[in-house]
């Protein structure tokens, strides 16, 4: 007798693989029947959002509020599938992560014509690697956003990425405001008959008289930056560095020689001056033209340009296209946090994007 069943164990041991084989096919197949009971749908807003997001940040538990009754519709040589495999299988691709294509569904019968999204597609995908994604409706992702309580004005708060509004490319365009001279002399009035009478005066002066002497090719406004001040950016005083600009501007070798060579310099032919001298007596002049000094600070920045009686935009009335690229360009950042800070915004996004309900058809449900 024993010696019949070791015989027959080889039959056993093969019988015992190909059942294994068809269970774990099925199972890779197997449908949610408690939400089929609700009837098959395509994917809402909502689900789109947080297939996108999941893929963005590769955070797989976001999958976990898409319901399994969502579907794809699929298309030419492409099976319908469900929206939820689709979000996993992505992440797995892109992550080559395999333990994610266990939670992978396939929706229907195996076909062999087309492609079908399943456990073993999505294994195909983790091992070699896939690079796939899907985008999401510009209006959409303000919209969302703006759900969750962010702000196009203070999304910069989050420490990630800077202000939307730039007040340096604003106070850039300065000096091609036609009425630009004539603000600057309301706020500190004109040379010979300065105006300053505040500490902010005393900071503001120097970066108003530069834009003047630029605008106007008027090196007395140069003349009103005290002595010794220095330049933030540069390694001079910023009166010498108002007159090379202009200087460079206008081709006037004079104004070079009125720049001041510091007591302390061992060798004059390596000073402002004779750097001045050098680039406007050049025989291959260059058209390269000095704009005004912008402050280091975007505070100062911000006062100046409201002391001018000019706007700031507010981000929130930018195009949406603004926006959106904005709030793209934040979800990067938190794709792979490389700091506390980073890290910290991610969580806090993750933790509003679950707190988002889940809906149905405008319903909401869970989606076990």
């Amino acid at each position: 007798m024993s010696r019949r069943l070791m015989l027959l164990s080889p039959r056993w041991r093969a019988a015992s693989i190909v059942i294994f084989l068809v269970v774990i096919v099925s199972l890779s197949g197997i449908r949610s029947w408690p939400d089929q009971i609700r009837g098959m749908r395509p994917g809402n807003k909502y689900e789109e959002f947080y297939r996108y997001v999941a893929q963005q940040l590769a955070e797989p538990g976001l999958c976990e509020k898409i319901s399994w009754t969502a579907i794809l519709p699929g298309g030419f040589f492409e099976e319908r599938s469900y929206v939820r495999s689709e979000c996993y299988e992505f992440i797995a691709g892109n992550t080559k992560n395999p333990w994610l294509c266990w939670r992978v569904k396939r929706y229907g019968a195996i076909s062999i014509l087309s492609h079908q999204t399943s456990m073993w597609s999505c294994l195909d995908h983790a091992i070699h690697g896939w690079n796939a994604g899907v985008g999401i409706n510009p209006d959409d992702l303000i919209a969302f956003f703006t759900q969750m309580g962010y702000d196009p004005d203070t999304l910069h708060l989050e420490g990630v990425t800077p202000p939307i509004v730039s007040v340096k490319d604003i106070y850039r365009q300065l000096p091609r405001k036609s009425d630009i001279v004539t603000q600057i002399e309301k706020v500190i009035g004109t040379p010979g008959d300065s105006s300053i009478t505040s500490a902010s005066d005393l900071q503001d002066a120097p970066y108003l008289d530069h834009t003047a002497a630029l605008v106007t090719k008027d090196s007395s406004w140069c003349f009103q930056i005290p002595e010794d001040l220095p330049v933030a950016t540069e390694p001079h005083r910023f009166r010498d560095w108002c007159l090379m600009t202009l200087a460079w501007n206008t081709k006037d070798a004079n104004l070079c020689r009125r720049i001041q060579i510091p007591p302390e310099t061992r060798d004059a032919r390596l000073s402002l001056q004779a750097n001045c001298l050098s680039q406007v007596n050049s025989p291959y002049p260059s058209n390269t033209v000095y704009a005004p000094e912008v402050p280091v600070g975007d505070d100062q920045i911000r006062r100046i340009i409201i002391r001018l009686n000019y706007e700031i935009p507010r981000a929130r009335d930018l195009p949406p296209e603004e926006i959106y690229q904005a709030y793209s360009r934040f979800l990067d950042e938190l794709e792979h946090p490389a700091d506390p800070m980073h890290a910290a915004a991610r969580q806090r996004f993750l933790d509003r994007v679950y707190r988002l309900p889940n809906r149905s058809n405008g319903a909401a449900h869970s989606s076990s």
